[in-house]
């Protein structure tokens, strides 16, 4: 599960909390910092900020569901199927055809050769929950969205990764959420006949007892490869969830100490692909939320 911290970028594609971080002192947000790559400001004017409301409109047009509803009614926007034709469809599938290509071009038949996929945005599309929550994070209710598996396959991203695997690529999927959620997660992914079975191609197991959906241990909970003072041992001495790249890249050093090639890592956070432990990198399109 992704928990976002929503702050305040210079540009309209920057999401639409960003203005409350600022306002409420989000927890580990400072003005002046640049988080992966993102520099938090002080507007001196209105007009340096993108009115709420107008960037709600602007996302709406961008997801290709313009005058959608807001909300949890059955009649809401969110209730919509994600619009195929949409630029943010167009965007998708064109990051997906980038990294199919690249993968193409450097596939070497090894069988050990992997690559990486990131969820939430990623290989599932949560616009339908930004509708249905009015961008208002809530666990409550986005586990609920999760556990009935109603995220659609983000266009192009089932392609790339059945593509990948008939090239001979491993394919493993790593995401925030929780543990607790791998159930309905693997489901929603692949098939299961509950809610949305997106078509992607079963994870491939890492090694014995481990699958190839790594979800986020609990606190406490933590394997052994990510207790290093790299990763995650500083939030294991102080029981606290380890932060997002260190979390990550500790997953994918592990992976690579089975003997795999990381060769692509995909996500639609800076927080999915910085750390290393991949040939390349690729960003999707997502302008909803930042996860530090």
């Amino acid at each position: 599960m992704k928990v976002p911290i929503r702050l305040a970028g210079r540009t309209r594609s920057v999401a639409i909390g960003l203005v409350m971080a600022l306002v409420f002192g989000t927890a580990g947000v400072v003005v002046g910092d640049v988080i992966n790559g993102v520099e938090v400001i002080t507007p001196k004017h209105a007009t340096d900020v993108t009115n709420i409301d107008i960037l709600r409109m602007e996302l709406k047009n961008y997801y290709g569901t313009p005058g959608a509803a807001t909300g949890s009614a059955p009649t809401a926007g969110w209730t919509l199927p994600l619009n195929l034709d949409s630029n943010y469809a167009k965007e998708a599938r064109s990051v997906a055809a980038d990294g199919r290509h690249f993968l193409h071009r450097q596939a070497d038949g090894s069988g050990k050769q992997a690559i990486i996929l990131d969820v939430d945005d990623t290989t599932l599309t949560t616009w339908n929950y930004e509708l249905y929550s009015n961008w208002d994070f809530n666990p409550v209710t986005n586990g609920q969205f999760v556990t009935d598996q109603l995220f659609p396959a983000t266009p192009g991203m089932v392609r790339l990764a059945k593509r990948a695997h008939n090239l001979g690529y491993v394919v493993f999927f790593l995401t925030g959420r929780p543990q607790a959620q791998e159930g309905p997660t693997l489901g929603n992914l692949t098939h299961d006949g509950i809610g949305v079975d997106a078509g992607y191609p079963m994870p491939t197991e890492a090694t014995t007892g481990v699958d190839g959906l790594f979800t986020k241990p609990a606190i406490g909970s933590y394997p052994a490869y990510l207790n290093k003072p790299e990763f995650c041992a500083d939030a294991i001495a102080a029981s606290l969830s380890c932060p997002t790249i260190r979390y990550k890249s500790g997953v994918r050093a592990y992976i690579e100490s089975l003997g795999y090639t990381i060769v692509g890592n995909f996500g639609d956070q800076f927080s999915d692909l910085l750390g290393g432990f991949s040939q390349k990198t690729f960003k999707m399109p997502n302008p909803n939320y930042f996860l530090p």
